[in-house]
């Protein structure tokens, strides 16, 4: 797949993102990105309310244009996201990409999994860096640096981090 000029995204990849400072990341890779206005709820307004730094920063880039907030709400979505055992946020963002039949961005394993089985292509925080060191956004020690950053902000199993460290080591030039 070239570039996608659209991804949908959950709260969680903007806020892991915006906390290691490469969200802008997101805009060079895809142009555009697409959120539930549950996620902007969740991200921005309650973000802002605790004082989360990510959250002033993630409103800015709303303001900038490229985040762009999705009104729709799709009925059926709370019965969903009970029945996978999912967050209503993260099964209203993988409706909007099923919808507009974009790539989405999670990085919780059950909704990537839910995700994956309806046909979605999926990228999570660590898929961004490692797309972006490979088409020269980072280099390969920002790259590195940037993932030992999200292993501080975000969940990782040994196994992830190991996995991804080995791609970027090994795939980039």
């Amino acid at each position: 797949m070239g570039h996608a000029r659209m991804i949908i995204s959950n709260s969680g990849p903007l806020i892991h993102l915006a906390r290691i400072g490469k969200l802008k990341l997101l805009k060079e890779l895809f142009g555009e990105v697409v959120i539930p206005y549950a996620a902007k709820k969740e991200v921005v307004d309650r973000g802002k309310e605790e004082g989360m730094a990510d959250a002033f920063l993630i409103e800015n880039e709303i303001e900038n244009g490229w985040i762009v907030i999705d009104h729709d709400i799709n009925d059926k979505v709370k019965e969903i996201a009970e029945r996978v055992g999912i967050e209503i946020g993260e099964a209203i963002a993988i409706m909007l990409a099923r919808r507009r039949r974009c790539p989405i961005l999670l990085d919780d394993l059950a909704a990537r999994r839910f995700a994956i089985d309806l046909g979605l292509e999926v990228i999570g925080s660590i898929g961004v860096l490692i797309r972006a060191a490979k088409v020269q956004k980072i280099s390969k020690n920002e790259a590195l640096d940037a993932l030992d950053k999200l292993a501080v902000v975000m969940w990782l199993s040994v196994g992830v981090y190991e996995d991804a460290r080995k791609t970027i080591e090994r795939e980039i030039q």
